[in-house]
């Protein structure tokens, strides 16, 4: 009997704490889409095109990102005269670096292609979480160059994890980790995002920062008519 009823307790406990918790976390990511600007404006983009560059060795790097609502997530890339471009889709992904060697666009392999389709998502993971099949855990406060962030475990519903650090003032995302395969090996990525600027009402960071140095977003535009070209990974 005792056995039963300390059971029964602990099960009250985590199913308490579960639910404390869950509320925590959605406390936090409706703080962060009210910052965002609200899911009635976050809902009425489809598209996304930013441009901008990176200093990398001496040498400046254009970039136009390109990210169609579950349809396209792409990066064209200019530098030294060369063009190249990573491509994923809700269907396949290529990669085409001639500046690495590359004579041809090189296939993504299906279990990457498999689990980065959050890559095409244009809200992002955080915004309707539920709804999309991700699971959220809330892990307390973490600082961020010396900021207080929220620190959030997301496992998405295709089986990648990324770790979200929200600030606590802002509500804004300061810092996600995850894994990716660079140069095919995999590698812990951590992505710095920051100056936030509002792009028809909804806030978008204007500044990324990864290991090979800080993307500065010089123009983003939504809802765009995308060229059907972008889909291909012909030369």
């Amino acid at each position: 009997m005792k056995k039963s009823i300390s059971f029964l307790f602990f099960l009250m406990a985590t199913v308490f704490t579960s639910f404390t918790q869950a509320q925590s976390v959605d406390e936090v990511i409706s703080k962060h889409i009210e910052a965002l600007g609200g899911m009635e404006k976050i809902s009425k983009i489809e598209n996304v095109v930013m441009t901008g560059s990176l200093d990398f060795q001496g040498a400046t790097i254009a970039l136009t990102m390109t990210q169609v609502n579950n349809k396209l997530n792409r990066q064209d890339i200019s530098v030294m005269g060369m063009n190249g471009f990573d491509l994923l889709t809700d269907k396949e992904g290529w990669t085409y670096m001639p500046f690495q060697g590359m004579q041809n666009p090189e296939p993504k392999p299906a279990e990457e292609v498999k689990e980065n389709q959050g890559d095409l998502d244009v809200a992002g993971p955080l915004v309707d979480y539920a709804a999309k099949g991700h699971k959220l855990e809330l892990l307390g406060k973490e600082d961020i160059d010396g900021k207080p962030c929220y620190k959030i475990n997301a496992s998405l519903a295709s089986g990648k994890k990324i770790t979200f650090f929200i600030d606590a003032a802002t509500h804004m995302i300061s810092r996600t980790m995850d894994k990716r395969k660079i140069n095919g090996a995999e590698t812990d990525l951590q992505t710095d995002l920051g100056d936030y600027k509002a792009v028809e009402g909804v806030k978008m960071a204007h500044s990324i920062t990864q290991q090979f140095g800080t993307v500065i977003i010089s123009g983003i535009k939504v809802n765009q008519v995308i060229p059907p070209g972008l889909y291909k990974h012909d030369l």
